[in-house]
């Protein structure tokens, strides 16, 4: 049982029943409060059992929400929506709360997969425009999510004032876009891909399926500039489009500026994916000698144990014997290794730290830890939203 949770509950029906009693509103009995001691010790179902006596008293509709609640967190649905079906059925109920309630039914019924029920009831209160209007499109989002009704979703797109943070709707028009490119229709497929991108125009993946059209349409240059914008919001795609931009170079015959590329994603994102597709490209087009060289100017200027451990591939491959100079430099490299204990950074103040930190203890800032992998070192100003012109 969740102790935490339990106590949080009692708490409040604490709090309840003494503002009841100082308004007037408390009706005399004599039944034990449940307390924290009971939850301490071996008598939890005891002090449930009181809890759900308590909460069978008219002025406890409240209670009887939470515990529903509690009951469908627990993974306890069917005590869930008995409790909820319950107080839904009862006449005597105010708008609000009698919105609340049906807004947790339908939750319960989500969570136990009768989609048609939850929808259902999300509609209805869709339609009554209540002040829960933000968490219905949220579970209706859900629910059409999990039955991949991706028209249903953009139905919703008016309502984005409800939706500013929700990039469902984005990644909908994406489902569709990938799904019209599947059939060939070229003409629906761009429609949505532009619709995601003016609905976010940071959507990495709208970005990718705009590089594939542009592919399958034979327009090269819209090809690369699209691959990279999203490599500019996510470098960690590099491992998904590198293929691609192969594929790309190869048939123009221009390896050199695939180098540059990847040189630049190393200079701009010195992480071990970046530094291994820069390193390996050299290596097939330049030879082994440039790619050693190379690699070891590259981990000398940011040491990570896994561009050492490829260097140390690399020197296995060649087989020949290494210089008195080039161990003293493996060495150093080594020892910079050891003195980096520090395995994260905020990437607002510098802050090291050997864990992460959702706030930084620093700066104060929320969501600035980083693994120092992926830490960008020349510290260039974050990549600013693009203005995208469409093409004439």
């Amino acid at each position: 049982m969740d102790l935490q949770l339990l106590g949080i509950l009692v708490l409040a029906i604490a709090l309840g029943w003494i503002l009841g009693r100082q308004e007037g509103r408390k009706k005399s009995n004599n039944q034990a409060f449940p307390s924290l001691d009971m939850l301490a010790g071996d008598r939890q179902s005891e002090t449930m059992q009181a809890i759900l006596s308590m909460a069978e008293r008219e002025e406890a509709l409240d209670l009887q929400l939470s515990l529903g609640t509690f009951y469908r967190r627990r993974g306890e649905i069917d005590k869930a929506i008995s409790i909820h079906q319950s107080l839904f059925a009862r006449p005597d109920l105010d708008k609000k709360l009698s919105a609340e309630i049906q807004l947790a039914l339908a939750s319960d019924y989500l969570n136990a997969g009768l989609l048609d029920r939850a929808e259902r009831l999300l509609k209805e209160l869709l339609k009554a425009n209540t002040h829960l209007k933000s968490k219905v499109l949220t579970q209706l989002i859900t629910l059409y999510e999990e039955e991949q009704d991706w028209q249903s979703i953009l139905e919703l797109a008016h309502e984005a004032k409800h939706l500013k943070k929700n990039k469902a709707i984005a990644y909908a028009c994406c489902e569709l876009a990938d799904d019209a490119m599947n059939q060939q229709n070229w003409r629906d497929a761009n429609r949505y891909i532009q619709r995601a991108l003016k609905l976010d125009a940071r959507c990495v993946r709208a970005l990718l399926l705009e590089a594939n059209l542009a592919e399958k349409e034979g327009i090269p240059n819209k090809m690369l500039a699209s691959i990279k914008e999203a490599l500019s919001y996510d470098p960690s795609l590099l491992a998904v489009v590198l293929p691609q931009l192969k594929t790309l170079f190869e048939q123009r015959h221009r390896p050199q500026e695939l180098e540059r590329l990847l040189e630049q994603e190393w200079q701009d994102h010195p992480m071990p994916l970046s530094l291994h597709s820069y390193v390996q490209h050299i290596a097939t087009h330049q030879g082994l000698d440039q790619a050693i060289e190379k690699l070891t100017e590259c981990i000398v200027q940011v040491p990570t144990y896994e561009g050492f451990s490829l260097l140390l591939d690399n020197l296995i491959e060649k087989g020949e014997a290494l210089s008195l100079d080039y161990v003293k430099n493996l060495k150093h490299i080594m020892l910079q290794l050891q003195q980096s204990t520090d395995d994260y950074i905020c990437r607002q103040c510098g802050f090291d730290a050997d864990q992460h930190h959702w706030r930084c203890p620093s700066c104060k800032e929320w969501e600035t830890f980083i693994p120092k992998l992926a830490y960008i070192h020349n510290n260039k100003l974050k990549p600013q939203p693009k203005v995208r012109i469409q093409n004439v």
